[in-house]
């Protein structure tokens, strides 16, 4: 056989492969989108039209089509002659895919064919509704959305006969791995629940998780007051309150000894206390913003203050719960209060709107239409919808690796306690949630002066001259720092900035004994966040000791602790294990 010969034979067989291979994307595609659809609070004809007006603006200009379909030939046929080619090829490929992990992605020609090929046309897929201009800012930013979501779902790595560490472990077990994973798979459609992250018997609130010492000491319809026993002879007169988000379960605070800020906090010396949010029933669907802050925050910092006999108090909010602490400050600003906020820190706290990358593409008027007309039929916004949208803005990390570990692996999902928090979803009041996604998102009233008002006094974010220290995470993909970062030039102040390494979750609970991750600093404010962070100093580990640094010198004199509070019962209280 002739060497052209044998080359027509080669491609003739990488033909019919690919033509296999493209065959079995389009049914997983298929499959993904209807998935999609199911957990998504918006119908499907959506996303339907969302592709219609794409394909429309695609066909305005043919020759601009024509081109792109040009190019990708282009790449494609200089993967042929790399396959074909008997000179190996001596440039070392720096892989920051962590999908592409398995050295047979690099070693085998088949997988180096299936990575390429794959990385190829889903690069030119999303690069070609990215060019469109004739589109409205909205549709575009949906389709490049959902472009991402169909090229991450596509991976070769999904699937099970195109995943070199699929197969290896196939043959390991004699096809076990993958008899174990299609009866999982099979056991989580019927029960309806997504597949899990980690194994949630592996967890006891008050047991292994949740377990620092501590007292309920007030309870009403929206929160439990939880009070934390000391660990330390004396503790600083100033208070610690801590307001977490209602989205999630308040003992990411209080994870486990090793990783607890809570735990932290008190052996640094401070009085610390938590708000854990109700899960709200149907029941509350009309509990709004004003009264999370009224009865909820405002309710907290006074009985914090009357609690331990000082007038003023530390506070800490983290993400939405920021949100709720920052309008406080600036209703405090205005109206009488029987305590002051003697400083505040913000924890990837949004106060910029305008710049939440991925989840623009849930905000349009349509979606949101639809999304209260559910939430007036059940009070409650459920927890599974929130879950879902945020695993979407990660479909790798959060969707993908566990259906290849769980499905295509077979394995037991670990016990990880971030993940088990991630998994205890709370249900959202309709009113609360509409606030927010309506007057925060889609108007960004917090960025205006008298943008939103609490009973019936309007506020302004700009009277905020409490001490305020904002941590925000480089790699967050929830609350992306330079959304956080705008409060540093719009509050009063003082101002301390901290960018942290890492995520949304595991950034901001970083205890100093695992000297993990690293953050930044700078002392001077700059009206573009690039700016302060080129000219900021980049420190190792935890951010926790340089806000230990800021807040000790505002905390008073170590004084002896009170002899007991009221309780209504032992941490982690009632609230928190309702499901």
């Amino acid at each position: 056989m002739s060497q052209e010969d044998h080359k027509e034979d080669v491609i003739e067989s990488w033909g019919t492969f690919l033509e296999t291979f493209q065959e079995q994307n389009q049914r997983m595609a298929s499959s993904f989108f209807e998935g999609m659809k199911e957990c998504l609070p918006f119908p499907p004809t959506f996303m339907g039209d969302v592709f219609i007006k794409t394909a429309q603006s695609l066909l305005k200009n043919p020759n601009s089509l024509l081109k792109a379909q040009e190019h990708l030939l282009e790449e494609i046929y200089s993967l042929w002659q790399k396959i074909l080619s008997s000179e190996k090829e001596q440039r070392a490929e720096i892989m920051f895919d962590k999908r592409f992990h398995h050295d047979a992605w690099q070693r085998s020609p088949y997988f180096s064919f299936m990575k390429d090929y794959y990385l190829i046309t889903s690069r030119w897929l999303q690069n070609l509704v990215s060019e469109l201009d004739d589109l409205d800012p909205q549709t575009t930013h949906k389709i490049q959305f959902y472009m991402k979501q169909l090229a991450e779902a596509i991976s070769p790595t999904n699937f099970p006969f195109t995943n070199p560490e699929v197969l290896e472990e196939v043959v390991k077990t004699g096809g076990v791995s993958l008899k174990r994973g299609f009866e999982t798979l099979l056991e989580d459609m019927q029960s309806g629940k997504w597949m899990k992250m980690t194994d949630p018997s592996a967890f006891e609130l008050g047991g292994n998780i949740a377990t620092t010492q501590g007292e309920v000491v007030f309870r009403n319809e929206l929160f439990e007051l939880i009070h934390y026993s000391p660990l330390t002879e004396k503790q600083y007169a100033t208070p610690l309150l801590i307001v977490p988000p209602w989205i999630n379960k308040y003992y990411i605070f209080d994870l486990g000894p090793a990783n607890s800020f809570v735990k932290w906090t008190l052996e640094q010396g401070y009085n610390v206390f938590i708000i854990s949010w109700v899960n709200p029933a149907p029941e509350l669907g009309m509990k709004s913003f004003e009264d999370y802050l009224l009865e909820g925050a405002f309710r907290a910092c006074e009985q914090v203050s009357s609690m331990t006999n000082s007038p003023s108090l530390h506070t800490i909010g983290y993400c939405v719960g920021g949100n709720l602490l920052a309008a406080l400050g600036a209703y405090l600003s205005k109206a009488p209060s029987p305590f002051s906020l003697q400083s505040m820190t913000l924890l990837a706290t949004i106060i910029d709107f305008t710049k939440v990358g991925d989840l623009k593409a849930f905000m349009d008027e349509d979606q949101l239409h639809c999304l209260e007309e559910s939430m007036a039929q059940n009070g409650v916004l459920a927890g599974e919808t929130m879950k879902t949208v945020f695993s979407f803005l990660r479909p790798n990390e959060l969707v993908w690796s566990f259906f290849i570990k769980n499905y295509l692996l077979g394995q037991v999902p670990p016990a990880f306690d971030f993940l088990y928090w991630n998994s205890d979803s709370t249900r959202l009041p309709a009113k609360l949630h509409s606030f927010i996604v309506r007057q925060c998102f889609r108007e960004n009233l917090f960025m205006k002066s008298q943008g939103i008002s609490i009973n019936k006094i309007p506020l302004d974010l700009r009277d905020i001259s409490i001490p305020t220290l904002l941590l925000s995470t480089q790699e967050d993909h929830i609350s992306p720092w330079e959304s956080c970062y705008p409060a540093a030039h719009l509050f009063k102040g003082p101002i301390q900035f901290i960018l942290a390494g890492s995520g949304h979750v595991a950034g901001v609970i970083n205890p100093p004994s695992r000297n993990k991750y690293f953050f930044f600093t700078n002392p001077d404010v700059y009206s573009d966040a690039d700016e302060w962070l080129r000219k900021a100093t980049k420190h190792e580990g935890s951010w926790w000791n340089a806000w230990q640094e800021w807040i000790r010198p505002l905390s008073g004199e170590a004084i002896w602790p009170a002899a007991s509070y009221p309780s209504l019962g032992p941490a982690p209280g009632y609230y928190v294990k309702e499901k």
